[in-house]
Formats: structure tokens, C-alpha cells, sequence
């Protein structure tokens, strides 16, 4: 009976965990930083916040926020962004204004936010930071917190996806196509095909004959040459995976004679691997086009995450990514999805050089795209917008500097 009871518990769980979902109203606020010009102080402007959310079948999620101080004076935006429910990441793009009551004197930023997803008993939050930019001039706007609790209450107008109203020109609109799922078809014990059982066939007792002797094999000695097999494509298409593997040796090992020449070119060849890294031929891509520095990154930490997202809208742009001339993404399609690859960096190689090349031009050029650089290690994140097109790629360089606290004296 207790068995029954504890699995009964784990089938409950199994079921609140699938049905989480980030559709509702998440309301709180944002402290947004400041200088003094003055003092040279940084200060902490405080503004209420509240997001509601619609998350589709692909987990992509849509919508709108409100920054306000009061329900009088607000700026209302839609946004497109994704969530990643196994590390439970959000990463929101407020893509423009539909509704501004503000003073002369105050501008309208679009807010891309960076956020954790996180429950404990019924308080659902959202916590992280952002980053903004004037929506009209594009200039930095600055930076600061955010902190988010799911409600059941507007201090709004609930959208239509919340009320599960359908919009007034639905009757005329042409229906919209289905979005594509990302998640994989899986068999269930029923549909699943099971092996037949076979019964094998009576042996009929057969008398051996004398086996003639065998010539004895000849093993050369020397021969240290293996034959390298065929490497075959990965399954992530046009993701490149770095570094190389050793193929998996098959039947019964071989003994060879120990040649001490081998193993000291052996070891010479690793020790060079492990302190210089491997260089590669400048493609003709980059030598035909104009590589445009767009930023230079410093990064305290070594190991880094570099995310693609489409910037707005999915309007079908295709990129190629180099990092230091070698291939990392092939013709990867932008969408709410990332394209992802992680560097290493440290003292001895701290420069890395990562260039963005448009393979077209989408259906709205230019070609555009959110280069998210995230440091593993504190998660602190950095966007760049990318912009390339078929005359010009756009180049980011990421330094690694040392904590002051690692330096050599």
C-alpha cells in the first residue's frame, strides 16, 4: 500500500512539472541605473513592471509589458522571446511600442531582459536583468534589475489570449499557419514495434573433419600506421562541433611492439596541441567581403556561451559563424531557438575573433541578429545586435583580462 501511495505522489509530480507554463500575468518592478554627472555617484531609479505572457506549443512565448510609474503615465510594448524549461531561462526582446503616456521630458527604451524562472510552493518568479535602447536614436538607455511574481490580477486590460477572446477581426483574417512543434514524436509502448521471438532450428550432430594446420599470420612489427574511418556528419546539421576524438577501436586489441620513437612523437604532439592553439586558413568569404569591428568584448572569466536569436521578427535569415577562421555555425537559421557554441579563453590565448557572415538577406534585410555572449560561470550576459549583408560581415572581438586577483605579481 505504501508503494501504491508513493508512486501515486511521483505520477502527481511528473504532472504539475509538465504543465508548468509561463502564460498569465507577472507583475513587480525594475531598479534602473543611473550616474550622477555631478557626484559621479550610480543611483537606483525604482518603476513597477508587469508582463503578460502568452507561451505557445514551442515555447516560444509573445505578448506585452507595461513600465509605469502610474496606470496614468505608461509605456506599453510587445515583445517576442523564448524559454528554455531545462535550464528554465528566459530571454525576452521587447521588439516595439504600442501605447506611450509620458512626460516631454521622458523617452521610450525597449527592455530586453534576461530572466530565471523559479517556484517554491505557489510563488512562481521571475528574476534577472536587462538591458535597453532608445527606441527612435538606439542609443543605450542603461541597465538594471528586474524582479517579477506571477498574479491573477491586472492593473491593466487583460489581452485576449488571457480571456481566451478572439480578436474582432478574426472572421476576416486568413488563418494563421501552425506553428511548428520542436517537440519529438515519441512511441508509446503500444504503437512501439517489439521483437518476434524465434524459435532456432533443431542442429543436426555433424562429424568434424581433421583441420588442416593454418599457415601462421604475419604481423609486421614496425607498422604503426592505422587507417583513420570516414567521419560522418552530426546530427545538429549545421552546428560544427569542435575538437577531435579518437575512433573506437574494434575486435580484440592488437599487440604491437613498443616503439619508443612513437610514443615520444606521441607525447611531443599533445604537448603542442595543449599549448598552441590550432590555427586555420582565412576563408574566401572573409577575404572577399569587408570585416566591420562591430564591438570588443572584455570577459573576466574563460569559459564563454555565445547565443544566436533572430532579432524581431523570423523573416528566414541565414548566417555562417567563424570563430578565428574556423567554422562553428553553417547556415543556421535564426529563429527563437538559439544557435549556440561555447570558447575557451585564457592568458596565453586571450583574443578571439568571431565573424558573422549573412548567406542572405532574409525576407526584410538587411540581415539581423542578437548575439548573446554569456559568461558560465557568473551568468552574466552581454547583447550585441549583429547586422551583415552580402557585402559586409560583421566582426566581434571577446579578450579575456584577468581578475585583479589572479594577476602575476
Amino acid at each position: 500500500m505504501k508503494w501504491i501511495c508513493t508512486s501515486l505522489l511521483l505520477l502527481l509530480l511528473s504532472f504539475n512539472a509538465s504543465s508548468q507554463s509561463l502564460t498569465g500575468i507577472w507583475r513587480g518592478y525594475f531598479l534602473q541605473k543611473s550616474t550622477d554627472l555631478l557626484t559621479g555617484r550610480i543611483t537606483e531609479e525604482r518603476y513597477k513592471y508587469e508582463i503578460q505572457i502568452n507561451e505557445l506549443p514551442n515555447h516560444s512565448i509573445e505578448g506585452v509589458t507595461y513600465s509605469y510609474k502610474t496606470t496614468v503615465f505608461y509605456g506599453k510594448a510587445s515583445f517576442l522571446g523564448i524559454f528554455t524549461k531545462q535550464t528554465k531561462n528566459v530571454l525576452l526582446k521587447e521588439n516595439k511600442m504600442l501605447d506611450l503616456k509620458i512626460s516631454d521630458k521622458a523617452e521610450a527604451c525597449l527592455m530586453t531582459c534576461y530572466l530565471d524562472y523559479s517556484k517554491e510552493g505557489k510563488l512562481e518568479t521571475l528574476t534577472g536583468s536587462y538591458t535597453s535602447l532608445n527606441a527612435e536614436r538606439k542609443s543605450d538607455c542603461g541597465d538594471g534589475t528586474i524582479y517579477l511574481e506571477k498574479v491573477i490580477t491586472t492593473d491593466f486590460k487583460k489581452e485576449d489570449f488571457l480571456t481566451k477572446k478572439k480578436p474582432e477581426n478574426a472572421i476576416k483574417a486568413a488563418p494563421l499557419a501552425p506553428r511548428p512543434s520542436i517537440i519529438p514524436k515519441v512511441e508509446t509502448p503500444s504503437t512501439a514495434r517489439k521483437p518476434v521471438p524465434t524459435t532456432p532450428p533443431a542442429k543436426t550432430p555433424v562429424t568434424k573433419a581433421p583441420e588442416a594446420k593454418k599457415p601462421a599470420a604475419v604481423i609486421p612489427q614496425n607498422n604503426t600506421s592505422v587507417k583513420k574511418p570516414s567521419a560522418k556528419p552530426g546530427a545538429e546539421g549545421f552546428i560544427v562541433i569542435k575538437g577531435n576524438s579518437l575512433p573506437a577501436a574494434s575486435g580484440e586489441p592488437q599487440k604491437i611492439s613498443p616503439d619508443s620513437s612513437v610514443k615520444e612523437k606521441i607525447v611531443t604532439d599533445e604537448k603542442k596541441m595543449t599549448q598552441k592553439p590550432k590555427t586555420f586558413p582565412v576563408p574566401r568569404i572573409l577575404e572577399e567581403r569587408d570585416n566591420n569591428l562591430i564591438e570588443t568584448v572584455y570577459v573576466d572569466e574563460t569559459e564563454v556561451q555565445i547565443d544566436y536569436y533572430d532579432n524581431g521578427e523570423i523573416d528566414n535569415d541565414t548566417i555562417t559563424v567563424y570563430h578565428n577562421n574556423e567554422l562553428v555555425i553553417n547556415h543556421g537559421r535564426l529563429s527563437y531557438s538559439p544557435l549556440s557554441f561555447k570558447i575557451k579563453l585564457s592568458e596565453e590565448n586571450p583574443r578571439h575573433v568571431i565573424i558573422t557572415v549573412a548567406n542572405n538577406l532574409g525576407d526584410t534585410p538587411p540581415n539581423t541578429a542578437s548575439m548573446v555572449i554569456t559568461k558560465l560561470g557568473s551568468k552574466k550576459r552581454h547583447e550585441v545586435d549583429i547586422t551583415s549583408d552580402e557585402k559586409t560581415n560583421a566582426k566581434v572581438i571577446i579578450e579575456y583580462r584577468a581578475p585583479a586577483s589572479q594577476k602575476k605579481n
